[in-house]
């Protein structure tokens, strides 16, 4: 998703533990992105790695930015 000059990707996980991917870390440098947001079955947001964040689906409209 592109947000004025930013670039957001979504990947969205079964897991409620997701770990970070080779494709993740492809996707953040070949699309260029500024933040990746994993969305999974979980109850915590929490980091991956610098760029990468886990957001749980029922924490989706809290901890993500509307996209405007």
């Amino acid at each position: 998703v592109v947000r004025g000059g930013t670039r957001l990707g979504f990947e969205f996980k079964r897991t409620s533990a997701p770990t970070i991917t080779p494709s993740m870390r492809t996707a953040l440098a070949d699309l260029q992105l500024h933040r990746l947001d994993v969305i999974h079955g979980g109850r915590e947001t929490f980091p991956l790695a610098g760029r990468i964040r886990a957001v749980p689906l029922e924490r989706v409209w809290r901890d993500v930015s509307p996209l405007r």
